[in-house]
């Protein structure tokens, strides 16, 4: 009798296993974040509600930025948002030739929110069809490690020591650069494009009266869509290239 077990797609409980390392490697993330929001004084049940509903370290701790940088208008914060987390319409697009077709849409929709740069590595490498109960299976963890961590951050920010409090502020740099450098090591056109959004950063900051029309958030939004429209007119993507 042929063992169909060995073929089998996997589930939701390898989806549960294989969510356990970005679950661990989550809770620094947020724990940095909890501290950094206790810091700025934001009440306990509003950040594990930011955390909870946006879901993306990157933008919470840009949303974190421009709030403390007296930003009050709330398109400038969707805006934001859109443009630090417009990546995950290319993880989606991708995604979407692989999930198995007998996912609902409603599937594909929840799924999309819980969706992260982590779990797309891991789940991208899966053979064949990708199963919804495999995606949602990976979820779990990373999320509550996400919430957990965040509360924790929150209620460790004023017993411990100050020194380390101070400390925990690098963690948002830190994870910038490491999700920048990999790929700009890999690839000459993003490099060049994070050079030029840096340059253009350092200009607009410097220039007085641009930093006095301009919010911090639309100085990272022109940074980031200059930068890569221009890295989009100098390094164009060659066709027979990318079929290959």
């Amino acid at each position: 009798m042929e063992n169909t077990e060995v073929n089998a797609a996997p589930g939701f409980k390898e989806g549960l296993k294989d969510g356990i390392p970005i679950a661990l490697g989550y809770l620094p993330i947020a724990f940095a974040f909890g501290v950094a929001a206790t810091k700025a004084r934001f009440l306990l049940w509003l950040t594990e509600l930011m955390g909870a509903l946006l879901y993306t370290g990157s933008g919470q701790f840009a949303i974190l930025n421009l709030i403390q940088g007296g930003e009050t208008v709330l398109f400038t914060y969707a805006l934001t948002i859109f443009v630090v987390n417009c990546r995950y319409i290319l993880l989606s697009l991708s995604f979407s030739q692989r999930i198995d077709p007998n996912m609902s849409t409603l599937q594909r929709m929840l799924f999309g929110f819980f969706n992260t740069d982590e779990l797309f590595a891991v789940a991208i490498q899966q053979k064949g069809k990708i199963k919804a109960s495999y995606l949602f299976g990976m979820t779990v963890f990373p999320y509550i490690s996400w919430l957990v961590g965040t509360i924790v951050g929150c209620l460790f920010t004023n017993i411990m020591p100050m020194s380390v409090a101070v400390a925990m502020g690098i963690v948002p740099f830190a994870m910038y650069i490491a999700t920048i450098i990999p790929p700009a090591r890999k690839s000459k056109p993003i490099f060049w494009v994070i050079v030029m959004s840096v340059i253009l950063s350092i200009v607009l900051e410097c220039t007085p009266f641009i930093r006095g029309i301009l919010s911090a958030g639309w100085i990272i939004i022109i940074c980031a869509v200059v930068a890569s429209v221009i890295g989009a007119i100098m390094f164009p993507i060659d066709e027979e290239e990318d079929d290959k």
